[in-house]
């Protein structure tokens, strides 16, 4: 994979994060009520230890559906607790789905000794209402998260006297500057495997794959290609600006336009507004949407990626364009010991914590 340096400076610290299921939340904000009538039940849940799949299992066996039935906004950690929405198109009672609930935690429970109980899988439906449509993919409107760092021990040559100040300095910095929107290390899987599999795939397209495997594996190489257009940019230090030619991505959204015939000075102050951000590629079939010298610079970049752009190109992907810059908002700490470290913020779809974890400090999660 891509090394993906850091934009702000050198790393201040080394941190612990998701030692325990609780020091790492997210919490879906949804941005849309239930309109209380309708097929669906749109579904809110807290799951705790426990992955999306196996929650979309669950209602999938609670309510007698298939996987068509069930929507979602987005996946969520398991080694978390988390909430996250979800609708299920049935006329079944929710009672049904309660009694399922109480089943899978008093399952887990029983399977899992006592002084493991922070991390013991749990699920807890914390509302439910009558709706009149799916849920989509990406249909939320941000995550909030609240993370716990362990151990958290300043890098030399910084000193435990001057950490806190320069922590401070640095999310500062966050603010006023954004941060590089890598995709983060959990989109290639273990070890990178995710990648090193597309890689296989495309050299021998005519392997029978699942559909799940196939979307992982095209994800890692769209996901791929787009952190070595972002890191080029960070180390030649243009990730805050536009290129000639470049198109410019619509904050909070997918959508991205042609930037080229509006004023300079007006995109320079949507840039600093963080009303709009650069952009990287999200490859696929089609003539890249980037012109001039952004076309010329990003062909450079990914010359020799050719199998990765091919093989995204034959799975019928569209070409797209993706933010190159994301932003934290409500971004707050708060040091709970010399050593202990809170942070809360939010962040829109699709940007991950660990990119912006990365450019405060070498945070590493336990092996399990």
């Amino acid at each position: 994979m891509t090394a993906t340096p850091a934009a702000l400076g050198p790393a201040l610290f080394s941190a612990s994060y998701k030692v325990h299921a609780p020091d790492f939340r997210v919490d879906e904000v949804l941005g849309i009520d239930a309109d209380g009538a309708g097929e669906h039940w749109l579904l809110h849940i807290e799951k705790t230890a426990t992955n999306t799949d196996e929650v979309v299992s669950l209602l999938e066996k609670a309510f007698s559906v298939n996987s068509a039935d069930i929507g979602l906004s987005g996946m969520k950690d398991r080694h978390a607790v988390t909430t996250q929405w979800f609708t299920v198109r049935s006329p079944m009672p929710i009672d049904t789905l309660e009694q399922a609930m109480q089943a899978f935690n008093e399952q887990q429970a029983s399977a899992v000794d006592t002084t493991e109980a922070a991390s013991t899988k749990q699920l807890r439906l914390l509302h439910s209402a009558r709706h009149s449509r799916k849920l989509r993919r990406g249909t939320h409107k941000a995550n909030a998260f609240v993370i716990l760092l362990r151990d958290v021990e300043a890098m030399p040559p910084l000193d435990d006297d001057t950490l806190a100040s320069q922590v401070e300095q640095r999310l500062a910095q966050l603010q006023h500057c954004g941060f590089p929107n890598y995709i983060g290390p959990q989109r290639f899987g273990r070890g990178g495997q995710n990648l090193v599999r597309a890689r296989q795939w495309f050299r021998q397209p005519k392997k029978r794959t699942s559909r799940q495997q196939r979307s992982l594996w095209l994800s890692a190489a769209r996901s791929e290609l787009f952190n070595r257009v972002c890191a080029a940019r960070v180390e030649n230090g243009s990730w805050q600006q536009l290129l000639e030619g470049e198109p410019a991505a619509l904050a909070g959204s997918r959508s991205f336009f042609d930037s080229a015939n509006d004023a300079p000075d007006e995109l320079a102050a949507r840039l600093s507004s963080f009303d709009i951000h650069p952009s990287a590629p999200w490859w696929g079939r089609g003539r890249a949407l980037a012109k001039s010298a952004c076309e010329e610079f990003e062909a450079a970049v990914l010359s020799d990626e050719a199998d990765l752009c091919a093989g995204l190109e034959r799975a019928g992907l569209p070409q797209e364009r993706r933010a190159l810059r994301a932003c934290a908002t409500d971004l707050r700490h708060e040091w709970l010991d010399p050593r202990t470290l809170q942070l809360s913020f939010h962040l829109s779809p699709g940007v991950f914590a660990t990119t912006l974890l990365r450019e405060l400090g070498l945070c590493a999660e336990p092996e399990r």
